[in-house]
């Protein structure tokens, strides 16, 4: 069975009764009691209403315009009786109508009446403030002639009293009140205008259409119970035309008794009797449709299914919003149309209340998958027959509301679940972090330590009493002066005071401890900020390093001595090998035409030379190590460094008998430096090449050139290096093959003197090579000369964009290549 109620949705207001504005003096639908309360039609109306829909009211009384402005600031929160204007639109929410109501003007008697608005034109009107006769005047025009009051009664006397011409108000109320001041002899009603009618709502403020929504929904159930009825017929029946002339049946009974003669005159006085009330009896009827018809509105519009079920299971009636889900109703057996049975369902709850005669509510899922609140309550037709009244709300999407939220509760849980083993196995393992930071700070051989903003300890390791004596317990709280004395402190309290400041600070310093004397430390002082950025403390690390200091000035102090026993050994060597050239040269000149004689001046001659320069190598890394050796800076052009090299080398290169060829560029570059040692530098690189190229091999020199610096590249195609020895090619005295008998020899020193020269002119070198047997490529990289005057060595061929630079000897430099050997 289909039965739909409101009860999920009307819920009780937990927070706080609403406070509900009662107007005085508007009988009987708002006034005062004796005891000082309020009551009336519209009063016990919204009590009736709140009491179906469990909303606690509570009732604060006062004239209309003070009541209705607090509806709009917010003081109140409802109004049981307020009529619905155009003008009142978008300032307050009203329900549907309860009571319709129509105004009359009220004129002292004698004087015409005022059937229409528009004939009041010339009059002094009076009206109640802000009521709905106010608003209906100014809309017409009405300004000048208004005299407004704060109540009816009052409004009145005014007119009573011979003031002004017409008092426009409701007629209901105004009838009740004027006989109510004993001014029935003075004051007398107009027929109701047709202008306007008021519909009495209920009104809630601005926005709440939730609590308009339930007021609309208990409404609808208050007039479908006959609690409706029962109160209309308690304060407004009473005040309708009586419904036969009593008097005048007893009158006419009287007069045909008595004199008989008179039944002409009785006979017409008895038909214009039944004309009136056949008048009376039409206005009745209309008016009771037009109730009827408007309760029937009511229903239709609601946005909650009622349905009246007769006793044999037939629909009396439905509205709109029941027949739009599930077609029409009417007169058809609610088990057929919506179940398409046969008989009555056995699990339908809604003919219980026809057993009971109590209400029933009860929930139930209907065909279309749609769930309801059902209320069913016993209702007599007009015979006293009985019926089921039943009403009830969609709670579908309520019911998906709910189901929603269960299953976000459900994974809320689970979700915490996960995450409080997550925690608890983030705190166990934090745990085993701490302990583990414990273990490793405790066997650390640092001092390790946390010390906040005032200086002192907060944490200390197991290091602070292996070198002070001081355990944990003892160093904590202290201040860093304390524990490591006043020397100490002064020495590092700057360092302390740039990390207090935020900075990460790393030294080398030698601090005089009060317990441990003098040592070298290494210290690193890490600041601990705050959420917010301070500085809360900072984190020492501090290293002894006292034994590697030593162990550097013990390197110091030897390196020193080997540099000094160098240059001696240099200067000792050198010294006999002036006297053996000396001697080989007088050999020459005496002359000798033995053989074995000039092969031994000649073999004397060349080692003579290459002890020369291996004596010069190592007085200049000597120098270089010393800081001996002061460059005579100047501008130079890259020919004239490669001319003076190519001079040094080209013996060694036409000795072996290889292909040698340079590459210039088209246009002069220049560099800054001393022309001796890049030419030396160079001169070194060519010798190497030489050396360590098998006879018949090829060596090239080129230069590239950029914006920044220039490139000197030395090409051969000699027995290359291991890439793995590449990086240890130029320290002092490393050499490739290092055994004893190594045809090319030296002392490994010529690569070391390069780097340093190279160095000494803010460039850099380096090697490549693809491994044994492969050839090597050596590079030099020095700064370009910018903005200097050129200094140029031979001539250029103009418009050629081809060089050509003389040197002496066998060769020369042409179109760019330089070609030596065979």
């Amino acid at each position: 069975m289909f039965s739909l109620v409101g009860a999920g949705l009307a819920r009780a207001e937990s927070d706080r009764p609403l406070v509900v504005g009662s107007e005085v003096g508007f009988p009987p639908y708002a006034e005062i009691d004796e005891s000082g309360q309020p009551t009336g039609f519209a009063v016990e109306l919204f009590a009736a209403v709140a009491k179906v829909m469990d909303i606690s009211v509570t009732f604060r009384t006062g004239p209309w315009d003070s009541i209705w402005q607090g509806l709009k600031s917010g003081e109140l929160d409802a109004l049981p009786l307020a009529a619905h204007l155009d003008e009142r639109e978008g300032q307050v929410e009203f329900t549907r109508p309860h009571t319709i109501g129509y105004d009359s003007f009220f004129v002292r008697k004698g004087r015409s009446p005022v059937p229409s608005i528009g004939q009041a034109r010339a009059l002094s009107i009076i009206v109640l403030r802000s009521d709905a006769a106010h608003h209906a005047l100014v809309s017409r025009g009405f300004t000048h002639q208004l005299v407004f009051v704060d109540s009816l009664t009052d409004g009145f006397r005014l007119l009573a009293s011979g003031q002004h011409d017409a008092v426009l108000g409701p007629r209901l109320q105004g009838d009740r009140l004027v006989e109510a001041s004993g001014l029935s002899a003075i004051i007398e009603a107009g027929p109701p205008l047709k202008d306007y009618r008021r519909e009495f709502c209920f009104a809630v403020r601005k926005g709440d259409t939730r609590l308009r929504d339930r007021l609309d929904q208990g409404l609808a159930i208050v007039m479908a119970s006959g609690e409706y009825d029962r109160l209309y017929g308690k304060w407004l029946g009473i005040y309708e035309t009586p419904t036969f002339p009593v008097k005048y049946v007893a009158w006419g009974t009287g007069v045909i008794a008595v004199l008989l003669a008179l039944l002409g005159l009785w006979t017409r006085q008895l038909r214009r009797q039944v004309a009136l009330r056949t008048a009376e009896l039409a206005r009745a009827v209309a008016s009771t449709q037009a109730e009827r018809q408007r309760l029937n509105d009511v229903l239709q519009a609601l946005p909650v299914s009622v349905v009246l079920l007769s006793q044999d299971y037939r629909v009396v009636f439905a509205n709109r919003f029941f027949e739009e889900r599930y077609g029409k109703a009417r007169n058809r057996r609610c088990y057929e149309y919506l179940f398409g049975r046969c008989a009555p369902c056995e699990t339908c709850e809604t003919y219980t209340v026809l057993k009971s005669g109590a209400p029933v509510d009860w929930e139930w899922t209907a065909p279309d998958g749609q769930d309801y609140q059902i209320h069913d309550f016993p209702f007599p037709d007009n015979e006293g027959a009985s019926m089921i009244m039943e009403v009830g709300i969609d709670i579908t999407e309520m019911n998906r509301a709910k189901q929603a939220l269960r299953e976000a509760n459900a994974s809320l849980e689970q979700r915490v679940a996960a995450r409080t083993a997550e925690l608890e196995a983030a705190r166990r393992e934090a745990e085993e972090a701490r302990d583990l930071l414990r273990v490793t700070m405790d066997n650390a051989p640092a001092l390790m330590s946390y010390i906040d903003a005032d200086c002192r300890y907060r944490r200390v390791n197991g290091a602070y009493e292996r070198w002070f004596g001081h355990g944990s317990e003892q160093v904590r709280g202290r201040h860093v002066r304390e524990v490591l004395g006043d020397s100490a402190w002064r020495v590092i309290a700057p360092y302390a005071e740039r990390a207090l400041a935020g900075e990460r600070v790393a030294f080398e310093i030698s601090v005089p401890y009060a317990e441990g004397g003098m040592r070298w430390c290494h210290a690193t002082y890490s600041p601990d900020l705050d959420a917010a950025g301070r500085v809360r403390g900072f984190v020492a690390h501090v290293l002894d390093v006292t034994e590697r200091k030593q162990a550097e000035e013990g390197l110091r102090e030897a390196d020193r001595r080997k540099d000094e026993f160098l240059a001696m050994l240099a200067h000792e060597l050198r010294n006999p090998l002036a006297p053996i050239s000396n001697a080989v040269q007088i050999m020459r000149r005496l002359g000798t035409m033995d053989s074995k004689l000039q092969w031994t001046r000649d073999v004397i001659d060349r080692q003579v030379e290459h002890l020369t320069r291996l004596v010069d190598d190592l007085l200049d890394v000597s120098r270089i190590s010393r800081g001996k050796i002061e460059l005579k800076r100047e501008p130079l052009e890259l020919a004239e460094i490669v001319q003076r090299a190519v001079e040094t080398s080209r013996p060694l290169i036409d000795a072996r008998r290889h292909q040698f060829a340079i590459h210039l560029p088209p246009q002069p570059v220049h560099v800054e430096g001393d022309l001796v040692r890049l030419a030396q530098a160079v001169s070194n690189l060519l010798n190497n090449a030489a050396k360590y190229t098998d006879e018949g091999g090829q060596i090239s020199l080129s230069l590239e050139s950029s914006d920044s610096d220039v490139v000197i590249r030395v090409r051969d195609t000699g027995r290359g290096i291991d890439p793995v020895q590449a990086s240890s090619l130029f320290d002092l005295f490393y050499q490739v093959d290092r055994t004893l008998d190594r045809a090319e020899g030296g002392l490994g020193i010529g690569l070391c003197l390069v780097k340093r020269l190279v160095a000494m002119h803010g460039g850099e070198i380096w090697v490549l090579s693809e491994g044994r047997g492969q050839g090597s490529e050596f590079g030099i990289r020095l700064p370009r000369l910018r903005g200097s005057r050129p200094f140029i060595v031979g001539s250029v061929h103009a418009g050629s964009g081809e060089r050509q630079v003389s040197y002496p000897g066998p060769s020369s430099l042409e179109k760019s290549d330089y070609k030596s050997g065979t």
